[in-house]
């Protein structure tokens, strides 16, 4: 039987976040009918609410590539960004000059003010302590208009409702401030996420519900033939606000797009936000010196905080 931790990590350390997936098999998470239908409905919907044309796109927390067929052939740049080198491995291992890849920590990232059109973060929000400074972090990265897509674990979600019911719960699920779910998920109350993203500057936020058709699928089989699509499900789920996961499409306002020429010209030190330069076999600071290396065709822009 395939185990409910498989491609999972199992000893996170807080003080590497950002690392957290490094040496784990995250594929294997996706195995079984559970994961495959939820797999489906999430390429789906990423499919439907990605622009069609456009710039320059950046998906932060991209793992092995798992959605890279979603945008690849829609950008004219795609950038590929995850705190495991392993992982990223595996994405460059299948999608070779397609992508730029870069190891960062999402809360650290290195990249210049407007420089993208489009940032999709998926399973990423409920390992991210701060919403407000890693929302605050996207807005600026994003020029005027451009489309968040980004999903979360919902504090809010029926399930949570009857486990306080039945008194498993010792929180409770309307308060609006995020739980600690474990040791690395963080659960967000809907009301609370939806607040933050018009406090950092976004807007005509669109909401989707995940995690209850590939349960069904699990129990069921193949349900689609007689039930209303998962599609069709998300949309009711994303009103109501009771699944487990819930997916957001907002824009942002802000600063124009800016015209980077190369990849080069929009990455900046994490540390201090100053220009790099490209040696060799690697990227320096032109202020505070730091290098990051290059290696494999990945750039490594973790830092240690």
């Amino acid at each position: 039987m395939h185990s409910k931790r498989a491609g999972l990590p199992l000893a996170p350390n807080p003080k590497h976040a950002s690392r957290l997936y490094d040496g784990t098999e995250y594929k294997d998470f996706w195995v079984g009918k559970e994961k495959t239908s939820l797999n489906e409905l999430e390429h789906a919907l990423v499919r439907e609410l990605l622009p069609e044309t456009g710039r320059r796109i950046i998906d932060i927390g991209c793992g092995f590539g798992r959605l890279a067929d979603c945008y690849l052939d829609r950008f004219e740049q795609v950038v590929m960004l995850d705190g495991s080198i392993t992982l990223l491995q595996q994405a460059r291992d299948m999608f070779k000059d397609k992508a730029v890849y870069i190891a960062a920590d999402a809360n650290y990232l290195p990249l210049a003010t407007s420089s993208f059109d489009c940032v999709l973060m998926m399973r990423v929000f409920h390992h991210l302590s701060d919403a407000h400074w890693i929302l605050t972090e996207l807005k600026r990265i994003l020029g005027d208009g451009g489309v968040f897509l980004f999903n979360y674990s919902n504090k809010l979600s029926a399930r949570q409702l009857f486990r306080r019911l039945l008194r498993w719960n010792m929180e409770s699920p309307f308060i609006l401030e995020p739980a600690m779910a474990g040791k690395m998920l963080t659960q967000h109350h809907p009301a609370y996420v939806h607040q933050m993203l018009i406090k950092t500057g976004f807007s005509g936020m669109k909401y989707f519900g995940t995690g209850v058709t590939d349960k069904l699928a699990g129990r069921l089989g193949r349900f689609e033939t007689w039930m209303p699509s998962g599609r069709t499900i998300a949309s009711v789920l994303g009103i109501i606000k009771l699944a487990p996961w819930i997916m957001c499409r907002t824009k942002a306002s802000g600063e124009i797009l800016k015209d980077y020429k190369c990849i080069d010209d929009l990455l900046i030190c994490p540390s201090c936000h100053s220009t790099v330069h490209h040696g060799a076999q690697s990227y320096v600071c032109t202020s505070c010196n730091l290098s990051y290396p290059i290696e494999n065709g990945i750039a490594d822009f973790r830092v240690n905080v």
